[in-house]
């Protein structure tokens, strides 16, 4: 069962006294549908019929189990004759028995149902959190809309398996094992040979499942290939109105869909290969029954009536067959939702958390980086054999031209990526020792890139660290932020919408600087942090961080200059090397890398 059989195990389990209770209701139903079928019998008159041949050995025993179970019907109904003389007697039973049917079909149903979507909900957390255990590469190299498809439509696909599609076949199953149980109390030599047929539908229905299971995995990795372009170009819409490329997007989607339809009618072969074969099998039993039964009913003992009553007892037993395979094509498709659900989970993180990792320091003294390098392919390094050491209020400024390894290097202290070779060290202690978690809480980070969430501003602000409305307010006053916050429509509780598009870059900006100063880390790094604000806002938002600076670890990534000329110190990073390192005077003074980029930069101006 591999993937299918896990996943009962890990996640039906829990509930498996609720499983079996809705298998007993729905056994129960499927009792009653037995019973209404031999009711049919009672609608003709009784007729007497011949002696049978007895039988010897394990016939013998079969035959004395079923003249049992027709004395244990006899015992309950009589003769019938109640039934036959009485005209409302069995039209009332009939009823009673179909009320009854729906009755405990619906309860067993039902109880299945919520069983299997409570399972498929702890699937879907399961999923989401070891996703979020993966290290930040990992996203890279799988995009958004891949992880949308895994988390929302191969779990909505599983949940089928769990719920509906497991309580139908549930109640298929019982509907069939009653039904068997009645055509075998009726002939069981009969109905053993009508098994002959099994091999005739098994071994079909075995091929064409792995090619449904193929096709579907192929067509969820398309779907997810459809999405992550839907998303881009959503996020991206003033860029595609901006260049008059909608007629361009609409026929990329189109050709993407394309791919869709191609793969979806190659499942839809193989799934309705199905319908075909199992109605040939119904057609080949029929005309056997009328070719050989027909003729020797008076040897069997039958009348017509009973003949009658077993060919609609084998249908009912048939026609749950024939649904079953029905439900296997839709239980390969969401096998293969699980092969891709279970590829996430078994995945181990490269970045793993230590088995006993060592406490941070609340108030770490010193940051340093020793020989550091760093690759993101394994082959062109970005950072070439950093060494820096940054104490307990120092300011240190990194600059340099684009593709210098910045970014790349504040990225590494938070634990986004370790480095190749080389170790960052805090308080003599190796990053890769802490839990990355409570490390990351240790620092506050604000980027370039302002990332909001759609929630309202006091969530956003508050993100970090859980804070009531005075300290949230006191955070945004010192990024400059209250004024404008105070005159939207419903202040702090204002929602923002995707990626904070409601308000403007600047606003973003200082949203996301009241965010950091909330949560009043220990180690401070800013990357660009007043990059999209006015002048005016940038001075006065200045201030607020260098009162923040105080008494901290700091790392500054700036092309603005000017705002770090108040720096402890300023490295200078070119080609992934450290090329200079001083104060603003300093580096001027030497005429060298610094003092370049301060020309070019001061001549902008």
């Amino acid at each position: 069962m591999g993937y299918l059989g896990r996943f009962y195990r890990e996640h039906l389990k829990p509930y498996i006294l609720a499983i079996v209770g809705g298998m007993l209701l729905l056994q129960l139903g499927a009792m009653c549908h037995g019973l209404t079928t031999t009711m049919l019998r009672y609608v003709f008159p009784a007729a007497k019929t011949a002696d049978k041949v007895a039988e010897t050995g394990i016939f013998a025993l079969v035959d004395k189990v079923q003249a049992s179970f027709q004395h244990l019907l006899g015992h309950l109904l009589g003769n019938g004759d109640a039934l036959r003389t009485n005209a409302y007697a069995l039209p009332a039973l009939i009823v009673l028995l179909f009320f009854l049917k729906g009755a405990f079909t619906f309860a067993g149903t039902m109880v299945i149902v919520k069983s299997g979507i409570k399972a498929t909900q702890a699937l879907r957390e399961r999923l989401f959190r070891r996703t979020l255990d993966m290290e930040p590469s990992f996203f890279h190299k799988h995009p958004v809309g891949e992880l949308l498809q895994r988390c929302i439509n191969d779990v909505a696909q599983v949940q089928g398996i769990a719920s509906n599609q497991l309580a139908e076949a549930m109640k298929e199953i019982t509907v069939a094992l009653a039904m068997f149980i009645t055509v075998m109390a009726m002939s069981w030599q009969l109905t053993l040979a009508v098994f002959f047929a099994v091999p005739l539908v098994v071994f079909p229905i075995q091929k064409l499942s792995k090619r449904i299971r193929s096709v579907n995995h192929r067509n969820m990795e398309a779907s997810a290939r459809l999405l992550q372009r839907l998303k881009e170009v959503f996020t991206n819409i003033r860029v595609v109105m901006g260049f008059a490329r909608e007629k361009y997007e609409v026929e990329r989607f189109h050709h993407q869909q394309h791919e869709l339809y191609r793969l979806g009618m190659k499942a839809a072969r193989a799934s309705f290969l199905t319908h075909p074969i199992m109605e040939m099998v119904g057609g080949l039993l029929i005309a056997g029954m009328i070719l050989f039964v027909v003729p020797r009913m008076g040897q069997m003992g039958w009348d017509s009536a009973k003949f009658l009553t077993y060919m609609v007892a084998l249908y009912a037993f048939y026609d749950p067959i024939r649904r079953l395979t029905k439900l296997n094509n839709e239980i390969q498709a969401s096998r293969a939702s699980l092969d891709r659900i279970y590829g996430f989970i078994d995945r181990e993180p490269l970045m793993k958390t230590p088995e006993a990792p060592k406490p941070v320091p609340a108030k770490p003294q010193a940051l340093s980086l020793e020989g550091v390098r760093f690759s993101y392919n394994g082959k062109d390094e970005v950072l070439k054999g950093i060494n820096l050491e940054v104490r307990t209020g120092e300011t240190v400024a990194l600059v340099g031209g684009s593709g210098g390894g910045k970014t790349t290097l504040v990225n590494l202290v938070p634990r986004f990526y370790d480095p190749t070779e080389g170790r960052i060290i805090l308080d003599g202690t190796d990053l890769r020792d802490f839990d990355p978690r409570e490390l990351r809480t240790r620092i506050g980070l604000v980027t370039q890139e302002t990332l909001l969430f759609m929630d309202s501003i006091h969530d956003n602000i508050a993100y970090g660290k859980p804070a009531s409305r005075e300290s949230v307010i006191d955070a945004a006053k010192k990024a400059h932020a209250h004024d404008f916050i105070s005159n939207l429509p419903q202040g702090y509780d204002t929602p923002l919408a995707e990626a904070g598009a409601s308000v403007s870059g600047g606003q973003r900006q200082r949203l996301a600087i009241a965010r950091a100063l909330l949560q009043d880390p220990p180690i401070l790094i800013l990357d660009e942090a007043t990059s999209a604000l006015d002048t005016e806002s940038e001075r006065a938002v200045q201030d607020a961080l260098e009162a923040l600076m105080q008494d901290r670890t700091t790392l500054v990534i700036a092309h603005r200059l000017s705002t770090i000329q108040k720096a402890t110190r300023i490295c200078v990073l070119k080609h992934g090397q450290v090329v200079e390192v001083g104060r603003h005077d300093e580096l001027l003074a030497k005429g060298g890398e610094y003092a370049r980029l301060h020309a070019l930069q001061f001549h902008e101006h």
